[in-house]
């Protein structure tokens, strides 16, 4: 019986699909998930205080273990973050760091949701005619971390937030 090869996004589509969305929010969403392997929920979930870019951490609390775990993330994730972050507050979304990080991009301004990010990933897909799902950037994450020659397996499922 053929075993099904889990699906990711090859380079080039990525870069086709970062150039597709529109928005800094949108961009930084996609590169911190495809740089730290979070669960789209674990994310989206962050508050302001989460995050450590002279680190270049993100704090996430996991799905299963509601541990807090700060994963490592690609240092144009902060670049994009910073980006949104002033567009944001200035148009007077919330600040502080108890508040949500992902907020919707129009008042009233409301945490963002993991039906809106999949919506807004739905969109991009259109555009390129693809089916790609917000877990694919998981199981990217993990191909590029895997590859990696400078990272142990063992440093992939921690980040992933797998058992050892």
């Amino acid at each position: 019986m053929p075993v099904r090869i889990p699906g990711r996004i090859p380079d080039a589509r990525f870069d086709e699909l970062f150039a597709a969305l529109r928005y800094n929010r949108d961009r930084a969403l996609l590169v911190f998930w495809v740089s730290n392997g979070a669960r789209a929920e674990e994310l989206l979930t962050c508050r302001q205080r989460d995050v450590l870019p002279g680190e270049q951490l993100l704090g996430v609390v996991r799905k299963g273990t509601r541990a807090y775990q700060q994963v490592p993330s690609a240092a144009d994730a902060f670049v994009w973050l910073r980006l949104y972050q002033e567009e944001a507050w200035r148009a007077g979304v919330p600040r502080g760091p108890g508040r949500r990080l992902w907020w919707t991009l129009r008042p009233p301004f409301r945490p963002l949701t993991y039906h809106a990010a999949r919506a807004m990933f739905g969109r991009a897909n259109r555009l390129l005619g693809s089916n790609w799902t917000l877990h694919d950037l998981r199981r990217t994450a993990a191909y590029r971390m895997a590859r990696d020659p400078k990272l142990a397996l063992t440093d992939v499922q921690w980040s992933w937030g797998t058992r050892i």
